[in-house]
């Protein structure tokens, strides 16, 4: 019972230590990447990037709908929090056991001390990781994706200590409906199946090659049951296909093998027969925790905003459950993608072997393990390790913690270091990625570090026990164990947090949110704006969803372009009553959309006569309509190619689809392109268009140079009008929060981000400075530049510094 009662009570204080260390940390508002989209998602029950978090968005619409704070997205990222808080009390608990399983139950206070301190030394060290609590303050998967993976663990240690109560199989059957549950969240959470099986097989077998080699068969065939069995092969025989033939006989295979299923249950409990049991049970409850994908298919009927690949039908849900939009990549062939920037990369490697070693294994998973148990050079993208932040030490006392493991209780050491593996280097040979990725990839393994954490605690356990064993009993053992667990504490959870308390640190960082009202506020009524990836996306897409600004503004993802089931909706939907994308393209026709062959040529955009009026007495000399708008009412630009495929020039669907939607909207409706859209993607119109704000509009007045190309009337209204209150509505005037407070941080995305408002600040000073000849506004708006975007918070690269000297000196001088 003393065992218990203080086992608990450290437990809780781990989970108090770490839920408060993340609340304090939590982002305030909507942050970059997926959080945007899963947020929105969520909020109105939505279907976002296949294969879909259907669970996780379930869970994040009721805490959005608990008022303990204004921010929605905030109360979305408690889940995060929670979530990770409680996994690292799991990992505390379960390093408790593992250690009692070779240790046995701890009697005195100075064993609990040593046993419970060096645990919670190790959950600790994995709270203040570098990942892990990156994960733990937004609303992403892989914190709930974490709870999941340590409770199954927790639940499987509980069943093999309690096997022989009659009871014990609810423990396997909980672990089935969690496998199942996990599916709806991440499907990482399944790979924790493989230490379960070890653990049956442990608790019921004795050790030989033959029986392991069996058993291990069988786990795989298990594995394989679930996953692609239930998850993949499930949907597609309800959908009539299996391997590529169709037939009705298949819709009857799962029906009946459920039913069966559930007969077997009967049967197997009426002859007594418990290993069929609560085989059948947990496999029946695999499926039922499954049945969480049927909310996408329910949602995607219903049309909401959102509806990623559309999977509407059972054929459509296959192709979003198997990921068909991202590809497959194979596990043999290394280097498999042939794309330039993929190909070109490749010849760095002289083997597929090489770029497995060199790419895949070390950069893509080592150097991320350093970074939590070494420390990490900087915050910037491909940034290394650096030895001289953490020492090394706790990724020393984890590599002496595993040699304890397998030394103390080989048969549980073989169980961890399976969740170690199959969480982390199996991980990369399934993913197989390509050279260069848009972002690091090391929340992806955050598996394998929650192992590695508990053997940091276990290996401190270990230093404890051999300086007692070199000491003589008496008072110096209590002297040594507490002096050596202190010791511990500050070189490894302490110094983790010191080290990763500042990048880990999102409380006042509200760039996502500002920087994605500002674009929208950039756009007129009824705009139509072009943006280019998930950054310019996806926070947009929230504001929309979930706060209800500017509605009526359509944003278009050019990645997305390229997919039909997109291009669909956009011509048909109208999402909160905005107006659809005008597209001229038949249904039938965006079906056979495809990259074109294209050498390039002059293309034309008719320009109504009341356009060609309008522009014909609005600007500057260096941008009023050229003559031959005016006499023909024709806009001609050179289309590019943008595509190379062989010896074929060749262009994307998304160009197809721009300059379709352009031409279609016949300048009923103003058409934007963000900032953050590349030249390539602008189909050679880039001279038509004019900054007013964040987003570039078309226009047919062509600019003489870069700095024609400016509204000054409205950057200037964006960029001076300070903004008391946000505007659902068009309103001038962007957002700055946080901006000037040196102590939020701003990580490598947000500080390339800001270099856009600098560049608007820098093309407006160009503007006053070559097309209307007041240079003594410069100083202005280089003094306001500073004011919103201070460089002792935003640093600025040594291009703009000389851009602003330059601009000084000009007002100045003048």
């Amino acid at each position: 019972m003393e065992h218990k009662k203080y086992n608990r009570i450290v437990a809780l204080s781990v989970f108090g230590i770490s839920l408060i260390t993340y609340v304090l940390t939590l982002s305030p508002t909507v942050v970059f990447w997926d959080v945007g989209e899963f947020c929105a998602a969520a909020y109105s029950l939505q279907v976002p990037h296949p294969p879909g978090a259907p669970l996780f968005l379930l869970i994040a619409r009721v805490f959005g709908m608990i008022p303990f704070t204004p921010d929605t997205a905030v109360r979305m990222h408690f889940i995060s929090a929670l979530a990770s808080a409680i996994a690292v009390m799991f990992l505390y608990l379960i390093g408790v056991r593992f250690i009692i399983m070779w240790r046995g139950k701890p009697e005195t206070v100075l064993d609990r001390i040593q046993v419970y301190g060096s645990s919670a030394i190790g959950a600790l060290s994995l709270a203040f990781s570098k990942t892990f609590w990156f994960n733990a303050v937004e609303a992403e998967v892989y914190g709930l994706s974490m709870l999941l993976v340590s409770s199954i663990l927790w639940l499987g240690l509980r069943w093999y200590e309690r096997a022989d109560w009659e009871r014990s199989d609810v423990y396997l059957v909980l672990i089935g409906y969690l496998i199942g549950l996990a599916v709806g969240v991440h499907l990482l959470a399944i790979l924790a199946l493989f230490g379960v099986m070890l653990l049956v097989y442990f608790r019921n077998y004795e050790f030989s090659l033959d029986s392991f080699v069996k058993f291990g068969v069988v786990s795989v065939l298990v594995f394989g049951l679930v996953y692609p069995g239930v998850v993949k092969y499930l949907p597609s025989l309800l959908d009539g296909e299996f391997g590529g033939n169709r037939s009705t006989i298949f819709v009857l295979i799962p029906i009946g093998a459920l039913l069966a299923a559930a007969y077997g249950v009967y049967y197997s409990t009426k002859i007594h027969n418990r290993t069929l049991n609560v085989a059948l049970l947990s496999f029946l409850f695999i499926v039922l925790g499954y049945t969480t994908y049927t909310m996408v298919y329910i949602r995607a009927n219903a049309n909401p905003p959102m509806n990623e690949n559309d999977p509407s039908t059972m054929g459509r849900l296959v192709s979003y459950l198997n990921r068909e939009q991202y590809g497959t990549a194979p596990l043999v062939d290394r280097r498999w993608n042939k794309e330039p920037e993929q190909a070109a990369a490749h010849q760095k490697y002289t083997s597929d072997f090489d770029y497995f070693w060199r790419y895949q294994m070390n950069h893509m998973y080592l150097r991320y393990f350093g970074w939590n148990y070494i420390g990490t050079e900087g915050d910037w993208k491909e940034a290394g390790v650096k030895w001289d932040r953490l020492f090394a030490l706790p990724l020393l006392l984890g590599l002496f913690g595993a040699y304890v493991h397998w030394k103390r209780d080989p048969r549980m050491a073989f169980v961890a270091t399976t969740f170690f593996i199959v969480l982390g280097f199996a991980l990369v040979l399934y993913f197989n990625m390509q050279e260069p990725q848009p972002r690091e990839r090391d929340y992806f393994y955050v598996g394998s570090f929650f192992i590695f954490s508990m053997w940091l605690g276990m290996g401190v356990l270990g230093i404890v026990d051999w300086l007692r064993e070199k000491l003589p009993k008496g008072e110096n053992q209590a002297l040594v164990t507490y002096g050596a667990l202190a010791l511990a504490l500050l070189v490894a959870p302490v110094n983790m947090a010191r080290v990763n308390y500042h990048e880990a640190n999102r409380s006042g960082n509200y760039v996502a949110w500002d920087y994605s009202y500002n674009l929208l506020q950039s756009c007129d009524q009824d705009g139509i704006l072009f943006t280019n990836g998930d950054n310019d996306t996806f926070p947009l897409w929230y504001l929309q969803d979930v706060e209800g600004v500017r509605r009526d503004v359509r944003v278009v993802n050019l990645s997305l372009l390229n997919t039909d089931w997109y291009i669909r909706q956009l011509k048909h939907g109208e999402p909160y009553g905005a107006k659809k994308v005008p597209i001229s393209i038949s249904d039938q026709d965006i079906l056979r959309l495809g990259p074109s062959p294209f050498e390039g040529g002059e293309m034309e955009l008719a320009v109504p006569e009341e356009v060609v009026r309008q522009y014909s007495v609005e600007g500057t000399a260096a941008t009023l309509l050229d003559t031959s708008v005016q006499k023909s009412g024709k806009l001609r630009f050179y289309f590019p190619p943008s595509l190379r495929i062989g010896n074929v020039n060749a262009v994307r669907t998304q160009d197809i689809m721009v300059y379709d939607i352009v031409r279609t909207s016949a300048w009923k409706r103003p058409v934007y392109f963000a900032m953050t859209v590349s030249d390539d993607g602008k189909i050679g119109l880039r001279e038509y268009m004019h900054l007013e704000g964040l987003a570039f509009r078309l226009t047919p007045r062509r600019g003489q140079a870069y700095w024609a190309n400016i509204n000054e009337a409205k950057m200037g209204a964006n960029l001076f009008t300070d903004v008391e209150k946000p505007s659902k509505t068009p309103q001038f005037g962007f957002l700055w929060r946080g901006l000037r407070d040196s102590a939020t941080y701003y990580d490598e995305d947000v500080r390339r981000l800001m270099t856009n408002y600098r560049q608007a600040f820098l093309l407006l000073s160009y503007h006053y400075l070559n097309a209307l000849n007041q240079p003594r506004k410069l100083a202005e708006v280089m003094d306001r530049m500073e004011e919103v975007i201070p460089r002792s918070v935003i640093p600025m690269d040594y291009r703009t510094k000389a851009y602003v000297a330059n601009f000084y000196n000009v007002a100045g001088s003048n």
